[in-house]
């Protein structure tokens, strides 16, 4: 089987999963709920403050929701449909597996991204006027939409969009990390989604109570360097010490990281659970 022919039996099962289009018709219909309808305004320009913020600050959660959803399925899809032995006969080899798993993964977190996105721009476009909508992506983004003065909305929007892909893929990657250590995809879910609860349940509620500790400063680079604050479009926040290109750079190269160990440790998981 060819790779691209496998990329597609691959995405027919991760699309194919019921519990995921439960989770994203729960999580569209709070996303929906929670962007905010627009002021009576001519100005184009407040469209894309509320575009530019909607992500960041709520639709980045229902994101991390959907890929949990999805992704927990992706390695114990054989385990739990009895299908192992598919793993050992398979012509390509386990590594070739492995990797098209994590690509059509990289699909999913684009798709999925753009959904939310896609969902946000109907919702806004009710109560805004198109008329000069394009124009006003060259105006630039207020100082607290953009931590640079000199972004556009259209600069803005294109690295949050950018990075949040990223950012998903990560997480994605990690939840499939701990899909080679549990074998059954409820706990993994449970497990990655409880990681990432405890991180929102740490910024917006203890947080504010603890902020006064000595040593307060390490738990928040803590949190934005973390997979709530990678998700959340928080390693843009001013006090992040790390320039854009070398945050961009930092992402790549976990991700390419995490690509590799999925690929070393479930070549060897599978192996050593089938008995070989």
């Amino acid at each position: 089987m060819g790779f691209s022919k496998l990329a597609w039996v691959e995405g027919k099962k991760l699309f194919s999963q019921r519990e995921l289009y439960i989770a994203l018709f729960l999580c569209t219909l709070l996303f929906v709920m929670n962007v905010n309808a627009l002021p009576d305004s001519p100005q184009s320009v407040v469209f894309w403050q509320e575009m530019a913020s909607v992500m960041p600050y709520f639709g980045y959660m229902m994101i991390a929701i959907i890929v949990v959803v999805g992704v927990s399925r992706c390695m114990p899809f054989e385990r739990e449909q009895e299908m192992e032995e598919v793993l050992v006969t398979y012509k390509g080899g386990r590594v070739q597996l492995l990797a098209v798993k994590q690509f059509v993964l990289f699909f999913f977190c684009v798709s999925i991204v753009l959904f939310y996105y896609g969902i946000a721009s109907i919702v806004l476009l009710a109560y805004a006027s198109p008329t000069g909508l394009f124009t006003q992506m060259g105006e630039s983004a207020p100082n607290y939409l953009s931590p640079n003065p000199n972004w556009t909305f259209a600069k803005l929007m294109l690295l949050e969009g950018g990075y949040m892909v990223v950012a998903s893929y990560i997480f994605a990657l990690f939840v499939f990390l701990l899909s080679l250590f549990i074998k059954r995809s409820v706990f993994i879910m449970l497990t990655a989604g409880g990681i990432f609860a405890l991180g929102e349940l740490y910024e917006k509620y203890i947080f504010y109570y603890i902020q006064t500790m000595s040593g307060i400063d390490y738990l928040v680079y803590g949190y934005t360097y973390g997979l709530n604050g990678i998700m959340s479009f928080g390693y843009l926040e001013r006090y992040v010490v790390f320039s854009n290109r070398e945050v961009l750079l930092l992402f790549l190269c976990l991700a390419a990281g995490l690509f590799v160990v999925n690929l070393l440790l479930g070549r060897r998981r599978i192996r050593v659970a089938l008995g070989n």
